[in-house]
């Protein structure tokens, strides 16, 4: 297939039409059977940004509305959903950051020309989401099949591989969005007959139930009953909800933006009745990009615009969700006056900004500046730091103008940037948007880490906490020898981690244990280790001491309030006990994804196709100079079981963590102890383990694997899914 010979550029300002030499180069290479390179062109004056492949052949290619995305970040690479003009289909391109240019993959995604999309990458697997569309205020239509593609990625080849294409519903809509929720499930919501729609996937991710409307409209307010020009988005958040936003533009006070959110694993209709993020008339309109950042206190953002008319009025704004209190704050992005549309937010983790890009009029200088109007202008961008959510001295700043045109419909991607653990570390950012008179697309991307010219990062000002302790409190049966740690959520200053602050100290006694305090700077861990044996059948208060005078991170922030806990140790002489500990830290690593990290989430996939494994880490610090009688692994099964086995393996490396753990750095497997399969779903499992190779252990942390050369994956739950179902080893022990 012959690649569109658009101009890649050199950076900001260049990338403008292919000059009779570069058309003269490609009819030679044409000529020649040769595959046709991106030529290098000169840029106009006044351009800012770059201009990219032709889109003729299709209107708005980018979307409309602004709930949707059409690029991810993946494999330390930006992709993104484009329309070939060569094949008349959409395809999957790459973006080469060198040159600022796109190249076609070749692979399709919809052949269909009038079409939109939402894109998601999970880390995984792609989905894309192809509907027909329709314009404001028509009704949607049915007979025409919203489709939903799967693609797996082989990051040897870098290339993606269609897996599955399964139909959503059957109606051209003006808009329609997906998200997936942390049992695997995808949710779709669109608007149809006036009222918002929903429809999900099983926990295989494709395979679609019956589209049903949001419960609120039975409700006697019905407020997901809205107008014919209303649409929804959704989007995952706080680990584990779904939540849907939907405009209502009915022409009186309960005109807004409606918020309403699913529990995973709750029947498809439980909903939470909806609220309003703001209400009022003219207070909504039918765009809308939700965010949200679970660093941040699991917050949700939603770029939104109004249908105010006074030049004072806020036209698009940044509605931000409180998981704590559950209320709605707004803050003006721009008002009516500054003429701003079709409003995009992006989260940059690395220096914790909100990053706004809408269609503004363009700038002096060029054609048509300072024009107010609905259908384009250029992109502007206006950042804020997300301690301090004011948009008023925010600087505006072109990101996409080309100089004799209109520029609209920007659009980026789901993920936030530049996110370790969201696999976008060094992510920079990039936005797309569509010169529709000359059928072009136009970018802009910053290749900084996270400042992209909108200031230094914020002043760490978060107190630092324990997250976990071993022995873990309330422990029993510890054995004399045991050293006491504690786990914190930062990298600490080690100078305030001494014996003064990280104390032991048997119960009725006011003097502690003689010790020796030292700090893992890699792990984060504090290991406290008595001089002597510590006394048989006795309880023990560790404290870690908080306050200004207490332990605190390296930005100097202290520890809130002291930490303690109690252990009580072996009686002398004692029969044997059993021990039950949860795993302190648990990740998978895929290689369809293999800058990824997974520790956050409620699920440990284990798969041959691609290679999955699960890593687990257990602190067997409390049990030095014990001896081992049984073991044994306790696992759950989540919403997808497996005909295939999968063996439990010793990891020799301890020295991962469950936030930096990636298929890339992932320890490998030792000597396989247990073995699991096959296994059904919701079901909970206990592996035996070969006692021996656990022995040299106690007294350390003990890492372990599950992996697989089954093809037929199983999703297992982690700890985060909750103590009942999170991975335990139980220890008989002497």
């Amino acid at each position: 297939m012959l690649i569109d010979p658009f101009s890649p550029a050199r950076g900001r300002g260049q990338g403008r039409r292919a000059s009779w030499l570069g058309a003269l180069l490609t009819a030679l290479l044409l000529a020649l059977g040769a595959l046709v390179v991106p030529v290098a062109a000169s840029a106009a004056e006044g351009d800012v940004g770059v201009e990219g492949p032709s889109h003729t052949g299709t209107g708005t290619p980018t979307g409309s509305k602004r709930a949707t995305s059409s690029l991810w970040f993946n494999d330390g690479l930006w992709w993104g959903n484009l329309w070939d003009t060569a094949s008349a289909d959409f395809h999957i391109f790459r973006f080469d950051t060198a040159t600022s240019s796109w190249a076609d993959t070749g692979v399709a995604t919809d052949p269909r020309a009038s079409t939109h999309h939402d894109v998601l990458w999970d880390g995984s697997t792609l989905y894309v989401a192809s509907y027909r569309f329709l314009g404001d205020g028509l009704p949607a239509e049915p007979g025409f099949p919203t489709t939903m593609r799967r693609y797996s990625y082989n990051a040897t080849s870098k290339t993606y591989t269609l897996l599955s294409s399964t139909q959503i519903n059957n109606s051209r809509v003006e808009i329609l969005t997906i998200d997936k929720d942390s049992t695997g499930r995808v949710w779709a919501t669109w608007q149809q007959g006036s009222q918002i729609y929903l429809n999900v996937t099983g926990t295989d991710g494709k395979t679609w139930g019956t589209p049903f409307p949001h419960p609120a409209s039975l409700s006697p307010e019905g407020l997901s009953n809205v107008s014919v020009d209303d649409t929804s988005a959704v989007i995952a958040f706080d680990g584990n909800k779904v939540g849907v936003m939907w405009s209502r533009q009915v022409g009186d006070s309960t005109d807004g933006m409606y918020w309403s959110y699913h529990v995973d694993g709750a029947s498809n209709t439980s909903w939470t009745d909806p609220v309003a993020a703001v209400s009022g008339l003219n207070s909504g309109d039918d765009h809308m990009n939700l965010k949200w950042l679970d660093s941040s206190g699991g917050r949700v953002f939603a770029a939104v615009k109004t249908s105010y008319t006074a030049a004072s009025e806020p036209l698009i704004q940044l509605l931000a969700l409180d998981n704590a209190s559950s209320q709605w704050t707004k803050h003006t992005i721009a008002t009516v006056a500054e003429c701003p549309n079709r409003v995009t937010v992006l989260i940059d983790e690395s220096t914790q900004r909100l990053r706004t890009f809408a269609t503004y009029p363009k700038p002096g200088g060029t054609t048509n500046a300072g024009v107010c109007t609905s259908t384009g202008g250029a992109i502007y961008e206006k950042s804020v730091p997300l301690s301090n959510i004011d948009f008023s001295t925010a600087t505006k700043i072109p990101r996409i103008v080309d100089a004799d045109q209109y520029v609209h419909n920007v659009t980026s991607t789901k993920q936030n940037l530049n996110s370790a653990a969201r696999g976008t570390a060094n992510s920079g950012a990039l936005v797309l948007a569509d010169a529709n008179a000359t059928n072009r697309y136009w970018h802009f991307y910053d290749s900084s880490v996270g400042s992209g010219g909108a200031g230094p990062a914020p002043t760490d000002t978060t107190a630092p906490t324990v997250t976990g302790t071993s022995p873990a409190d309330g422990t029993t049966s510890v054995a004399a020898a045991a050293d006491g740690t504690a786990s914190f959520s930062e990298a600490m200053n080690p100078a305030t981690v001494t014996a003064s602050t990280f104390t032991l100290t048997a119960q009725g006694s006011s003097t502690s244990v003689e010790a020796a305090v030292a700090l893992d700077s890699t792990s984060r861990i504090a290991t406290l280790n008595p001089t002597a044996d510590l006394a048989a059948g006795t309880t023990y208060t560790a404290t870690i001491r908080g306050g200004s005078t207490g332990v605190k991170d390296a930005a100097g922030n202290a520890l809130a309030s002291d930490k303690t806990w109690t252990f009580t140790t072996a009686a002398a002489g004692g029969t044997s006990t059993t021990a039950t500990l949860t795993a302190t830290a648990d990740s998978y690593v895929s290689s369809g994804a293999p800058g990824t990290n997974y520790g956050a989430g409620t699920a440990l996939w284990v798969d041959g196709s691609p290679l999955e494994a699960a890593y687990l880490k257990f602190d067997l610090s409390a049990y030095a100079g014990r001896t081992i009688e049984s073991a044994t692994l306790q696992l759950t099964s989540a919403e997808n079981g497996s005909t295939g086995k999968q063996n439990v393996k010793l990891v020799a490396d301890d020295s991962w963590t469950e936030g930096g753990i990636t298929y890339t750095n992932a320890p490998a497997p030792g000597t396989s102890i247990g073995t699991l399969g096959p296994t059904a779903i919701n079901t909970r499992y206990s592996v035996p383990l070969t006692v021996t190779g656990l022995a040299g252990k106690l007294g350390q942390q003990l890492s372990l694997v599950i992996d697989s050369s089954s093809s037929d994956g199983l999703l297992l739950s982690s700890k985060e899914a909750g103590s009942t179902l999170a991975p335990t080893l139980v220890l008989t022990l002497k």
